[in-house]
């Protein structure tokens, strides 16, 4: 692996501004064991230009120094942190022969903090034997799923205007390692995972509360890291055009992952009382759906009983009004609590301690059950030298004791789906039969609302 210098310009004067409420609660809820990221992964048709990719970098961080922006240095004694307007952030380029050794180099990279004050994002140019795969990482503080998406994009297009794709599948680029243990592999990918959780963190997933939690299958309590299970399938199919209200396909996503885990629970012989979704929401305007860099989302519960469980259709109509009922509420990103341990005027040093003091001893209890973030139909989505229809996976932050998220993108009439599971909660057979139940229940739901929709008349549940 090599690593190509920061894909920098000499910036101006950095201007700066202070970090929003939930910007700051995402920085300080970070940890080396669980790196608050974002990764989104997309593949090229062939080879891509390794000089012309680090260019198309930094011609969209020139454009748009906003998306480079870092932490600026502060003392710990400040009430308040900033983001420094300094365009910059790295190109890693790295080999891969086989699945496995893909699957291996994503799990490391999920593994690796990424410091603030250095960049926001990093840029991953995974150099396969006949493909190359692009993978970005950018940190939640200062990205939502929304705008990584964006700036995957842009970098798509700027790439695009300056070199085309080598299609000879055979040709690997000059001076490519070849694999994960190439000599110049940076020392903080070889190592992997920072190293085991704290006794305490491996407490947290036993102890009671009133939220169910996921059944461990094949856990390793002590094991830190991620695994991700990747797959796509045809958007489901709601609705008739002019019926009127209806499920979309984000509340057959949430509804589905409820259903999952009641039914992997129940096969597990684990209890499924309240289930609680995390749904982020897009806070910007309408007409600015897909613009400005930032973590610009605000987050919803969706919550289900199992009285609704048993009746997916009742389980879908309850979710479908929950989502729609938060949507519309105009509610600050994050709750008053949260806004307090972030923005309150105490020394950040202090802040931080606290909100992370406050996360252990209350995430068993308060934590939701799991997560679920839908970018959407893509208006453009990232292609690098070839057509837009390449598929577009974004993982989003699982932290225990939730364990597991669902990360969705529609490209070209696919939905593509990635589930991201910690290692302390599910191993890989465990996490890809889980993804297979999930596949099931999303068609079941879709029937529903196919049926649903062809019976206007009927009253609604």
């Amino acid at each position: 692996m090599t690593t190509i210098g920061d894909t920098a310009r000499a910036p101006a004067p950095a201007a700066r501004r202070p970090l929003a409420a939930i910007e700051e609660l995402d920085l300080y809820l970070d940890s080396t064991h669980e790196p608050n990221l974002v990764q989104l992964e997309t593949c090229a048709c062939g080879h891509l230009d390794r000089a012309a990719l680090a260019a198309a970098v930094t011609a969209v961080l020139d454009a748009t120094p906003d998306a480079g922006r870092r932490l600026a240095p502060a003392s710990r004694w400040d009430r308040r942190l900033h983001w420094r307007m300094a365009a910059r952030a790295p190109l890693i380029v790295a080999g891969w022969r086989s699945p496995g050794e893909l699957t291996a180099l994503r799990e490391r990279l999920f593994a690796a903090p990424l410091s603030l004050y250095e960049a926001t994002f990093r840029l991953v140019l995974a150099v396969g034997p006949d493909h190359d795969v692009v993978i970005l990482q950018v940190h939640h503080a200062a990205f939502d799923g929304i705008c990584a998406a964006a700036l995957l994009t842009a970098i798509g297009d700027a790439y695009t205007e300056r070199a085309g794709v080598r299609t000879d599948p055979g040709e690997r680029p000059p001076g490519d390692p070849g694999g994960l243990e190439g000599p110049a592999m940076p020392g903080w990918l070889r190592r992997g995972p920072a190293g085991p959780l704290t006794r305490h963190r491996r407490l947290a997933r036993h102890l009671p509360g009133g939220v169910t939690r996921i059944a461990p299958q094949g856990a390793s309590p002590g094991r830190p890291g991620y695994g991700f299970v990747l797959t796509s399938r045809p958007v489901p199919r709601t609705t008739r055009e002019g019926r009127g209200p209806h499920p979309t396909v984000n509340d057959l996503l949430v509804a589905a992952l409820s259903l999952t885990i009641d039914r992997w629970n129940t096969a597990h012989g684990h209890r499924s009382g309240q289930i609680r979704i995390t749904v982020p929401v897009n806070a910007r305007d309408p007409e600015q759906r897909w613009q400005g860099y930032g973590n610009l989302s605000r987050l919803i519960r969706v919550s289900t009983q199992p009285r609704q469980r048993a009746d997916p259709a009742v389980l879908l109509a309850q979710v479908a009004a929950q989502t729609r009922a938060g949507k519309q509420q105009h509610r600050p990103a994050i709750d008053g609590t949260s806004r307090l341990l972030a923005a309150g005027w105490a020394p950040a040093i202090v802040k931080q301690r606290t909100a992370r003091l406050a996360r252990r001893l209350a995430s068993p209890v308060l934590s939701d059950t799991s997560l679920v973030t839908n970018v959407g139909a893509l208006p453009d989505p990232p292609r690098f030298g070839g057509p837009r229809e390449q598929p577009l996976w974004i993982a989003a932050p699982a932290p225990m004791p939730r364990g597991l998220s669902v990360g969705a993108a529609t490209v070209s009439g696919r939905l593509c789906l990635s589930i991201r599971y910690r290692h302390a909660l599910l191993d890989q057979a465990a996490a890809t039969a889980f993804a297979g139940a999930y596949g099931e229940a999303l068609a079941e739901l879709e029937a529903l609302a196919a049926l649903a929709a062809a019976q206007p008349g009927e009253a609604r549940r």
